[in-house]
């Protein structure tokens, strides 16, 4: 299901620029019901060069789909989940390793993909909440703790070579050598990986009394997206640290949508890939690390809205044509593509434009300066780091047009976030309070 986002102001950019575009199309599909899909991961059979999306189908096993026409993918193989429960994948060579949700009492299976039509399972190791295998033969599991396995040696015995049960774990993420390690106790660690049996721990973000999720860092290394599966309404989605020095990172930006819960999150150059669950796929402008907003969106199962599980749970976005896989819980394989917007599609789809809060550091009394291109019916929220509300300004509608309030509230020193709210755009300024 193709959401707009307003469908005036498309058809206004359409008329004034032949050449815009939908940025999300939907390239191929593949459906599947009445089986638990989680997870996707993609393969290339090392002999044919054929591509292969796995999808985790969870007690069902696993499937393997022919991409090589993302028009028109295929399945070609299954494995049954008699023993085979599959909720994440990862891969290296012509092998498939394997993790469960159920972790105290199923272990990771390696799944032999040579023949593609009929994988076979050809050995185990412990258990995992998630599991990534980076192209160097290196596996990380996440939950319990972190362990990682060297696959060199023998791909069917993953030899352990680093083991960290202090915290419980959840995900990791890993760019160049940077291993970013996030837990619900202990909130992200942020680890040097030049060599993977010796981690050396650069800084730590702590939890906060947030779910240290997933997350991704910026293309250039000095921002930390950090996802909260478990936000409430009234709580970030999102929250951006400035990890420039990661020995002390300090949080400076967030997003939240109370409609929805968050799942996973990845970054290609300029824009952030996130399976968001009810709310489908969606991708975000993050150029600005600390001007962050969504720019297209597909829904993969409007039949279902609010805070909870079901839709989109998996995303692949690291593909060499730039097709992305997405699996949803109940549908299936989604194939798509992301064209990238314009600069006007941008502008127009901003329906809150010039955000000003001035003093900055303010003692008291400040301003909020702001610009509406059409009438809307706007919210101003004080809210603190963590996304708690302290203060309604503002809540009706309003004329297009400038707007300067003057807003004197008696608040403690420190951070607090500016949200301004119409039905279609949300757009968050940092405010300090320093008496």
């Amino acid at each position: 299901m193709r959401i707009k986002i307003n469908f005036i102001l498309i058809i206004i950019v359409i008329v004034s620029n032949s050449f815009a575009q939908d940025s999300i199309s939907l390239i191929g599909k593949l459906n599947y019901s009445g089986i638990p899909i989680h997870d996707v991961n993609r393969y290339v059979d090392t002999t044919t060069n054929i591509p292969y999306a796995l999808l985790c189908a969870s007690t069902s096993g696993m499937r393997i789909i022919n991409i090589s026409n993302p028009a028109n993918p295929v399945q070609t193989g299954t494995i049954s989940g008699g023993g085979v429960n599959v909720v994440d994948v990862g891969t290296w060579k012509q092998y498939a390793y394997t993790v469960a949700e159920n972790i105290t009492s199923t272990t990771g299976r390696i799944i032999d993909l040579s023949n593609p039509a009929a994988p076979v399972q050809v050995g185990i190791f412990p258990g995992a909440h998630t599991v990534n295998v980076t192209s160097n033969g290196y596996m990380y599991l996440e939950s319990p703790g972190l362990k990682i396995y060297d696959l060199n040696p023998n791909p069917l015995s993953p030899q352990l070579v680093y083991n960290d049960p202090s915290c419980i774990g959840h995900d990791v993420t890993i760019v160049g050598n940077r291993l970013y390690d996030f837990s619900d106790n202990c909130g992200t660690r942020i680890y040097d990986l030049t060599q993977p049996d010796t981690l050396i721990l650069l800084g730590q973000i702590p939890s906060l009394g947030i779910f240290h999720h997933s997350g991704y860092p910026s293309s250039d290394g000095n921002y930390l997206f950090v996802c909260d599966e478990l936000s409430s309404p009234t709580e970030n989605d999102i929250t951006i640290w400035d990890i420039s020095n990661p020995s002390a990172p300090m949080l400076v930006d967030s997003f939240a949508d109370p409609s929805a819960y968050i799942h996973n999150f990845y970054i290609v150059d300029n824009y952030a890939y996130v399976s968001y669950y009810r709310n489908g796929f969606r991708v975000f402008d993050v150029s600005n690390p600390l001007n962050i907003f969504m720019v297209d969106q597909y829904d993969t199962d409007s039949t279902l809205s609010g805070p909870g599980y079901g839709g989109n749970y998996g995303l692949h976005v690291f593909s060499p044509d730039a097709t992305i896989l997405a699996s949803d819980e109940n549908k299936g394989l989604y194939i798509f593509k992301f064209s990238g917007l314009q600069t006007v599609i941008k502008e127009e789809q901003n329906l809150i434009n010039n955000v000003r809060v001035f003093p900055n550091p303010a003692s008291s009394n400040f301003f909020v300066e702001y610009e509406l291109r059409n009438t809307e019916n706007l919210s101003i929220v004080i809210t603190d780091m963590l996304g708690r509300e302290v203060s309604v300004i503002e809540n009706n509608k309003q004329a297009s047009g400038q707007y300067q309030k003057e807003i004197n509230l008696d608040l403690p020193n420190g951070f607090y976030n500016v949200v301004l709210k119409t039905e279609n755009t949300l757009t968050n300024k940092k405010l300090i309070i320093n008496k």
